[in-house]
């Protein structure tokens, strides 16, 4: 696979991630103990409102995955859902396509 324009490289994974604390009063115990599972993995993260974006290598991103839903189950029962991309696009293009929505 060839690195487009604003692509980064085939071989960074990107990985959109959302933990579903299931009947827990409070969803913020797990959730912040899956983030900070997978920072502890040395991927970057990047924290949004309804989901977390990660990116590194292969094998980073699938034991940050497996560190993050390990650390939520802990504080109860939780479901965890991940889409992943390789040679995802750049913050600089990500950047580029909101301006020209918003003008």
């Amino acid at each position: 696979m060839s690195e487009g324009p604003g692509y980064m490289s085939p071989e960074v994974m990107g990985c959109q991630f959302s933990i579903y604390p299931l009947r827990q009063d409070d969803i913020g115990p797990a959730i912040r103990a899956a983030i900070g599972a997978v920072h502890d993995e040395g991927c970057s993260v990047r924290v949004q409102n309804l989901s977390t974006l990660i990116a590194g290598n292969e094998d980073q991103v699938f034991a940050a995955l497996r560190a993050a839903y390990r650390a939520a189950q802990r504080t109860g029962p939780a479901v965890m859902v991940a889409t992943f991309a390789a040679g995802m696009p750049t913050d600089e293009l990500v950047g580029e396509i909101q301006q020209a929505l918003t003008g």
